[in-house]
């Protein structure tokens, strides 16, 4: 498992501060797995984790350019998509869609209707 782009900040930051999971996730009211998860993308990240992750942080005395990296990479992690739980048929479907939607910046109608059809 990787580390999604909101995970790999916050542990720098409680690295660099040397500060716990269990204490950043104890301060957000949530369990330690909760946060891994959240970390991971096994668990949906939302603002309300991202503000209170700030918060952690801030009143801890990290910089506001640190803070707002944080803000960032959450904004990254919040905007992808995991595949873990699809079949290798289904992952290899996102991603042909996907390289299609960088291609071309909208898929063909045809794609979106094929695949409207198998539902």
């Amino acid at each position: 498992m990787r580390l999604n782009d909101f995970g790999k900040k916050a542990r720098l930051l409680r690295m660099d501060l040397d500060l716990s999971l269990k204490e950043m996730a104890d301060d957000m009211k949530i369990s330690s797995a909760h946060l891994s998860g959240l970390e991971y993308g096994d668990k949906k990240l939302n603002d309300g984790h991202v503000n209170c992750a700030i918060e952690f942080f801030r009143a801890r005395g990290v910089a506001s350019d640190d803070l707002a990296d944080l803000r960032e990479a959450a904004a990254k992690s919040m905007d992808s998509v995991s595949t873990k739980e699809l079949g290798a048929d289904a992952r290899a479907m996102v991603a042909a869609f996907a390289r299609k939607l960088q291609e071309d910046g909208v898929p063909a109608d045809g794609a979106i209707a094929s695949y409207l059809k198998r539902k």
